[in-house]
């Protein structure tokens, strides 16, 4: 039967119309509502188009319909005109069929086959969903396994076998193919953040983890291969087997004679077996490409961070190949480029020539020699300074009205501080100061200072 004997003439008509996307999306409507509802009336899907599309009937021309279907262009002003109007167009183009109710004068929508079959295809096309795969090594080798337990259904099984066999040839060459498309598309990115989506976000969860990964693991053609031809060739020797086969078949109405069944039973069996056989090239061959655009994304990669390709980029790449007479030849033509040097006050400088350094001979270790009058003259200049008046004074204020005070009682405030409170404690070893000091093991911090500790008493007056 030709296509268009079983498919309306103008069913693809909507795709290619100036409203396609609002009619995909039309499409999808009815394709929940098929998911929803077992009987889908007329009504039912009218609302469903205005809640859902609202916005885009209302935008949307549909004069054009209008004129085709002779209706008049005030029954296409509202958004309920419009969405009747898509219903009648979906049912003269043949995507859907309405009926009457019986009993009544309600239409319900009925879905073809066939449009059900399109609808479910553009929509995986356009969902991000990732396909799922259908682990058909393991199902063809369970399907074998169990017959043994069922006899009875010998032929469903091989059947079963068959048909997952074929689909698992079919994603293994759609595999392939796959793999050769996104390594094609590795030359048209431009950018690293492409590259790493492609590949990671796309290539990685659409093709590795949804299929090449199952297929090496779980689904793996080795585990199951062996298996699977031990019981095919016992079905080919065993005449009983291939007989129930054949019985089951005719009387399901699918083979026409023993002969007819014979020979389709003999064909699926030797089919998977050969299968089996030969699927490991294709599956090597698949890993080869596979390795193949897995280097050529990372070289991309690494390539694209490496280098600028930006215009900028490409002027530096020029400019340091100026060397090259080609280069600079070419250059010269196309942007008449010309070496020139000009003189300025930074011509005159000679560059230091720098030498190797050579390790000298090491200078002598001088001793320190005390210089006894360098150390008095400096303890005089601080003695004129800081006279014991001075440090009294300063002791005077620290001890105010008590008569002991230790090192955390002290006010330190700077440096001047910090130097009266060292010499307050000097000052206190000797006899003609009003106080003495006892000094105890360790330092005390005193405002970010680090003092000894010490405690200051004054002495009784006679």
């Amino acid at each position: 039967m030709a296509l268009f004997e079983y498919i309306p003439a103008r069913f693809f008509s909507i795709l290619v119309s100036e409203k396609r996307e609002l009619y995909v999306d039309a499409l999808f409507v009815l394709r929940q509502a098929f998911k929803t509802e077992l009987i889908i009336r007329r009504e039912d899907l009218t609302a469903m188009l205005m809640g859902v599309l609202e916005t885009s009937i209302l935008q949307a021309d549909f004069s054009e319909e209008a004129e085709e279907m002779g209706t008049g262009r005030e029954e296409i002003e509202g958004i309920s005109g419009k969405a009747h109007l898509l219903i009648r167009k979906l049912r003269d183009t043949g995507w859907i069929e309405i009926e009457y109710e019986s009993g009544a004068f309600d239409e319900n929508i009925t879905i073809p086959d066939y449009a059900i079959a399109v609808i479910n295809l553009l929509y995986d096309l356009s969902s991000e969903r990732t396909k799922e795969y259908n682990s058909y090594v393991y199902a063809t080798y369970a399907a074998l396994r169990n017959s043994r337990e069922n006899p009875d259904y010998l032929y469903q099984a091989l059947q079963a076998a068959y048909q997952n066999t074929m689909k698992l040839v079919d994603e293994l060459k759609l595999l392939f193919n796959n793999i050769k498309r996104y390594h094609q598309r590795i030359a048209d990115k431009v950018d690293v953040n492409q590259l790493l989506e492609e590949h990671f976000d796309r290539y990685k969860e659409q093709i590795v983890d949804t299929i090449y990964y199952p297929l090496k693991t779980i689904d793996s053609v080795p585990r199951f291969k062996y298996s699977i031809l031990s019981i095919l060739n016992g079905w080919l020797l065993d005449e009983e087997i291939i007989s129930s086969i054949v019985d089951q078949g005719i009387k399901r109405r699918i083979f026409k004679d023993e002969t007819d069944g014979r020979e389709e039973t003999l064909t699926m069996i030797n089919s998977i077996a050969d299968t089996y056989d030969s699927i490991e090239r294709m599956i090597a061959e698949i890993d080869e490409k596979h390795i193949e655009y897995t280097n050529a994304s990372i070289d991309k990669i690494r390539y694209m961070m490496n280098s600028d390709r930006s215009a900028k980029g490409k002027l530096i790449a020029l400019l340091k190949n100026m060397e090259n007479r080609n280069i600079y030849e070419e250059m010269n033509q196309a942007v008449e480029a010309y070496h020139h040097r000009f003189a300025d006050i930074q011509s005159l400088y000679d560059r230091v020539k720098r030498t190797v350094k050579n390790e000298g001979k090491p200078l002598p270790i001088k001793e320190k020699e005390n210089n006894t009058e360098l150390i008095q003259s400096f303890l005089e200049d601080v003695r004129k300074q800081y006279s014991n008046k001075k440090i009294d004074d300063y002791m005077e204020r620290c001890f105010g009205e008590r008569i002991e005070i230790d090192t955390e009682d002290f006010s330190i405030s700077g440096s001047e501080d910090f130097i009266l409170f060292l010499l307050g404690t000097i000052r206190g070893r000797e006899k003609s100061a009003g106080y003495k000091v006892d000094f105890d093991l360790g330092n005390v911090d005193c405002q970010g200072f680090s003092l000894p500790k010490a405690r200051f008493m004054k002495k009784r007056e006679r």
